[in-house]
C-alpha cells in the first residue's frame, strides 16, 4: 500500500510557525497601543504647559492694567469716585461727568492690551468708633448696610443717601455745617474694586481702600477724629522726579509729539527743589511729617486759616528711589488728627527701549515691527512705568497706528487690526515714549522688506490646541502658523471649527498674535460634555513659486470632558 506524500514540513512545525506569527502580530499591536498612549500623554502635557504659560502672560498683563487703573482712579476727586462700567453708555454715569475723559482714556489703554471692559465697584465704609455692630471693637471698618431699603444705614441713620437738590440722583455734593458733603453716604472711606475683563471673562481684580483724608492704617481713627488734616500736595499715588543731573534734565526736556494727560500728577523732589507738602488742618496746628519708618522730619505750622505749606529738605532727603510712604499727622493741644498718608514713587531714571524689530532684511511683506519699552530703576524695579498715552510710532516720518501693552509698542494696521502689509523697500522706524514721572526717550532703527520669489517650504503648522482631550467644555482653540522663508500672509489665515469659519480676514486682527505666530479663538458658549469637534487651519506664504508650496492646511480633533 502506497504511503501518503508529506509536505516539506512536519505538522508540528507548521503549528509552531502559526503560533509565532500570531505572537508577532499581537506584540506589534501592543507596541502601537503603548506608543499611541505615550504620544497622547505627551501632547496633553504640551497642551497643558502652553495653556499655563498663556494664562500666566495674561495675568501679568492684567495685573499691570489693574495698577494703571488704580493710579488713575485714586487721582479722581473723592466725591466723584462712583461705581462705573465701561460696557455701559458714559460708563454708567451722566454725559457731563467731569472725569469722563479719564475713564475714556483708561478704556483705550485697556483696549490696546486687548482687554475689552473694566468695572469699578464702590462700597461705602466707615470706622466703627461707637461699636455700632457690638463686636467689642471700635477700630474696625464696617460697610454701609441698608437691609430695609430706606436709604439710611442700619447702624447709623445719620449716614444715608440724600437727594439734596431733588434731581433724582445721588451724584452731587453740597455744603453742610461749613464743609462739603456728598449726597451718597458720607463715610469718607470707600472700598474700591477694579475688575478687568477679556471677551466677557473676568481676568483679574484688585480691591483697595480709598479715604478722603488719605489715611492708610486700619488702626487709626477715621474722619470723626477731633482734629482734621487734609494733605492736598502731593496727591496720593503721585510720581516724583528729580532734575539734579544733566541726564535727568535732558530726559525731562526731550520734546516728543504727544502731551501727557492732565490727570497724571507728578512733583519735583531733589536737593535744589525739595518736595512741596501742603494742605489744611485746624488753625495754628503743627503737622508732623514722616517718610517710611522715619521719625519726625519736619513740623510745619498752619496759619490762622489752617493752611500749611512747606518744602522741608529733610523730607526729600529721606525719600528712597522707588515706593515711598509720606505720612502727616496734625497735633494741637494734645489732640491728634487721622494719619494722612500719601503713597509716592520716586523715579530717578529715564525709560529705555531694550529691543527693536525687525532689523536688516526681512523676507516677508507683513513684518512684526515693534520696540520693547521698559522703565528700569537704578536700584529698584519699582518705578513710575511707561505712560501709554505718550507713545508714538512713526514710519518714514509718518505716525502710524500702534498697540502698546507694558512691553512692546507694535505697528498695527488700523484697517485690518493686525500687522501691516508693506511694499518692498527700506523703512525707518522711530518710537517716542515717556514714563509717568515725565522723563522721555526715543529710539530709531531701519529694516528692509525683500520677499524671495521662490520658497520651497510650505507654511508650518504646529502647537495645535486642544488636541485629544480638552481641558474644559469651553477651551481656547489655538495653533501656531509660521513661515521662516517668506512669511505668512495674515489675510490668508482661515480657522474652521466643525466646518464653520470662525477666523478669517474679517476678524484676523483680534484673533492673531503676529509676534508669537499664533491664531486663537474661544467659542461663544460651552460645548456639550463628551462632544467631539474638528478644527482646521489654512495659511499661505508670500512667495508664489512653486505653487504647490504656497498654502498649507491641517485638521485635528478634540473631545471635551
Amino acid at each position: 500500500m502506497a504511503r501518503a506524500r508529506r509536505g516539506p514540513y512536519p505538522m508540528g512545525m507548521k503549528a509552531r510557525g502559526a503560533r509565532r506569527r500570531g505572537s508577532t502580530l499581537l506584540e506589534t499591536m501592543l507596541a502601537i497601543l503603548i506608543m499611541t498612549t505615550v504620544g497622547l500623554a505627551l501632547l496633553a502635557m504640551v497642551q497643558k504647559s502652553l495653556a499655563v504659560s498663556l494664562k500666566a502672560r495674561e495675568q501679568m498683563s492684567c495685573s499691570r492694567m489693574v495698577q494703571t487703573g488704580f493710579s488713575r482712579i485714586k487721582n479722581l476727586d473723592f466725591y466723584y469716585l462712583f461705581a462705573a462700567d465701561s460696557s455701559l453708555s458714559n460708563h454708567g454715569l451722566w454725559a457731563a461727568y467731569p472725569y469722563k475723559a479719564v475713564l475714556d482714556g483708561l478704556q483705550a489703554t485697556l483696549a490696546a492690551s486687548r482687554f475689552d471692559r473694566f468695572r469699578v465697584q464702590v462700597t461705602f465704609m466707615r470706622r466703627d468708633i461707637s461699636d455700632a455692630n457690638g463686636d467689642g471693637r471700635t477700630s474696625d471698618l464696617i460697610q454701609f448696610t441698608d437691609n430695609n431699603s430706606d436709604n439710611a444705614d442700619d447702624y447709623d441713620t445719620g449716614i444715608r443717601y440724600f437727594d439734596q437738590n431733588g434731581d433724582l440722583d445721588f451724584y452731587d455734593t453740597y455744603v453742610s455745617g461749613g464743609r462739603t458733603v456728598a449726597e451718597q453716604p458720607d463715610t469718607h472711606i470707600k472700598k474700591v474694586t477694579f475688575d478687568v475683563f477679556r471677551r466677557g471673562r473676568l481676568v483679574c481684580s484688585q480691591t483697595e481702600l480709598v479715604s478722603l483724608e488719605g489715611f492708610s492704617g486700619d488702626v487709626n481713627p477715621s474722619s470723626e477724629a477731633s482734629l482734621a488734616l487734609l494733605v492736598s500736595t502731593p496727591s496720593n499715588n503721585a510720581f516724583l522726579y528729580a532734575l539734579d543731573t544733566a541726564g535727568r534734565v535732558s530726559a525731562w526736556n526731550l520734546p516728543i509729539a504727544k502731551a501727557y494727560p492732565s490727570d497724571i500728577l507728578r512733583y519735583r523732589a531733589d536737593a535744589v527743589s525739595p518736595l512741596l507738602v501742603s494742605g489744611e488742618t485746624d488753625p495754628l496746628a503743627a503737622v508732623n511729617l514722616y517718610v517710611n519708618s522715619s521719625g519726625i522730619l519736619a513740623s510745619p505750622a498752619a496759619d490762622m486759616s489752617g493752611a500749611f505749606s512747606a518744602s522741608p529738605a529733610a523730607v526729600t532727603a529721606a525719600l528712597a528711589e522707588g515706593a515711598d510712604a509720606l505720612r502727616g499727622q496734625a497735633v494741637k493741644d494734645a489732640y491728634t488728627s487721622p494719619i494722612a498718608a500719601r503713597a509716592l514713587i520716586l523715579d530717578l531714571k529715564a525709560p529705555v527701549s531694550t529691543g527693536t524689530t525687525p532689523s536688516g532684511t526681512v523676507p516677508t511683506r507683513s513684518p512684526y515691527v515693534s520696540a520693547l519699552l521698559s522703565d528700569p530703576g537704578i536700584s529698584t524695579s519699582v518705578t513710575s512705568g511707561i505712560c501709554p498715552d505718550v507713545v508714538t510710532l512713526r514710519i518714514n516720518g509718518v505716525e502710524v497706528n500702534h498697540s502698546y501693552s507694558q512691553g512692546p509698542a507694535v505697528w498695527i494696521d488700523s484697517t485690518t487690526g493686525t500687522v501691516p502689509v508693506l511694499d518692498t523697500g527700506t523703512y525707518t522706524a522711530v518710537v517716542e515714549f515717556g514714563d509717568y514721572a515725565g522723563y522721555k526717550a526715543s529710539a530709531t532703527w531701519t529694516f528692509t522688506v525683500e520677499v524671495p520669489d521662490t520658497d520651497n517650504s510650505a507654511p508650518a503648522i504646529a502647537q495645535k490646541s486642544p488636541i485629544g482631550m480638552a481641558p474644559s467644555t469651553l477651551p481656547e482653540i489655538s495653533v501656531k502658523v509660521f513661515d521662516n522663508q517668506s512669511g505668512i500672509i495674515p489675510a490668508s489665515i482661515v480657522l474652521k471649527l466643525d466646518g464653520a469659519v470662525v477666523v478669517d480676514a474679517s476678524n484676523i486682527g483680534s484673533r492673531y498674535d503676529a509676534g508669537a505666530d499664533r491664531v486663537f479663538y474661544t467659542p461663544g458658549g460651552a460645548f456639550a460634555p463628551g462632544s467631539a469637534h474638528t478644527v482646521e487651519v489654512t495659511a499661505s506664504h508670500w512667495a508664489n513659486d512653486p505653487l504647490d508650496k504656497v498654502t498649507s492646511s491641517e485638521a485635528w480633533d478634540f473631545t471635551v470632558p
